[in-house]
């Protein structure tokens, strides 16, 4: 909620702080300038957070996985399944690339972009490689697990996808607001920022409580699946705004789209680390990436439409359609309101032989 909190304090400062330094030469002399402060705050901040924390917290010890290089999965199915996962993260950023050579941007030339995706491709094969190194003796058979050590990737994919249409769905929304109210009210371009910070104001409040309402609803799975149905249907109504209405309702519908979208990412998140302990950063990691993925997507669409209804359209579709598979497909963490998580196995030595069950 604090990092996204973050977001409203640029929004909100970042205008003023150019138009108070307008004064200096060059055209983008000022907005150069304020954006620069951000990297000189957050390296400071960094070398503060470096000298003064630790990795858990005392008393605890810190788990390692088993293998690095890549994650490593309990089936076959979840392989290819966490294949798929890494190809949609390249396919975001060969998206972006296309997006840079386009005449409008014309920031990379046909070549460039052809050689990034080149890189991309070779980036794809590596990972696949580093994925089949960690995870060979399971696909030849080598290797299987108990059915205590085993967890669905299936799972991970729909927590994902979770994390799209509500944490993409928040970049998308924060990066064309301004515009939208600018365009649509006639505001000035300070005033519609300041206004489309309300939407990630709320951050602070917001993504805490899908935490907690995650924690004290008794079923993580209908805490998201019910968020994100909320997710869809205020996107779906902020459809409807146009210059008829009001701009305090319009603010109103953006703080109600906005409440559900950082909900869900508190929600999101209430079930990641249960998923597999052992490789909580990794997951968390990738459930984290496709959030960016998201904000890429929808913002694509948005440029390519340039309609601001028909990326809250597809947001709240995309939502509605998370919302069903979630209803449908994503289990209940075992053990997620005991009081103390156990990894799995952690009781007892691991067999020096592999298990002779098998998950597929």
């Amino acid at each position: 909620g604090w990092g996204n909190f973050g977001a409203f304090g640029a929004e909100f400062a970042l205008p003023i702080i150019a138009l108070a330094t307008a004064f200096l030469g060059g055209g983008a002399s000022n907005w150069r300038l304020t954006i620069a402060l951000t990297g000189i705050i957050t390296a400071i901040y960094g070398v503060i957070y470096f000298n003064t924390v630790q990795d858990t917290p005392t008393g605890k010890v810190y788990k390692r996985p088993k293998k690095s290089g890549a994650l490593e999965v309990t089936s076959r199915k979840s392989f290819y399944a966490m294949l798929v996962s890494n190809f949609g993260l390249i396919f975001a950023l060969g998206l972006l690339a296309w997006r840079l050579a386009q005449p409008k941007i014309h920031f990379l030339s046909p070549s460039q972009m052809y050689l990034v995706w080149g890189l991309l491709g070779l980036l794809f094969a590596y990972q696949s490689y580093q994925a089949w190194q960690v995870n060979k003796e399971l696909l030849s058979g080598r290797k299987t697990y108990t059915p205590a050590e085993r967890y669905h990737f299936g799972q991970v994919g729909l927590l994902e996808f979770a994390y799209v249409v509500s944490f993409g769905s928040e970049l998308a929304a924060v990066s064309m607001l301004p515009a939208f109210f600018e365009k649509t009210f006639g505001l000035s371009h300070v005033m519609a920022a300041m206004i489309a910070a309300t939407y990630p104001f709320l951050n602070l409040v917001s993504r805490p409580s899908g935490g907690l309402i995650s924690d004290k609803f008794n079923s993580r799975k209908w805490t998201l699946t019910t968020i994100t149905v909320g997710i869809g249907v205020s996107y779906l109504l902020a459809t409807r705004i146009n210059s008829s209405w009001s701009i305090p309702l319009a603010i109103a519908v953006t703080m109600f789209s906005a409440y559900f979208a950082q909900a869900g990412c508190g929600a999101t998140y209430g079930i990641v680390p249960l998923i597999k302990k052992e490789a909580t950063g990794q997951i968390s990691g990738n459930v984290g990436a496709y959030g960016n993925f998201g904000g890429v997507v929808y913002l694509t669409v948005f440029s390519l439409s340039n309609s601001a209804q028909t990326l809250f359209s597809t947001m709240g579709i995309t939502a509605l359609v998370c919302a069903s598979l979630c209803a449908f497909f994503l289990k209940e963490p075992k053990g997620s309101f005991a009081d103390e998580y156990e990894v799995a196995g952690a009781e007892k030595a691991l067999p020096q032989r592999d298990s002779v069950l098998a998950e597929d």
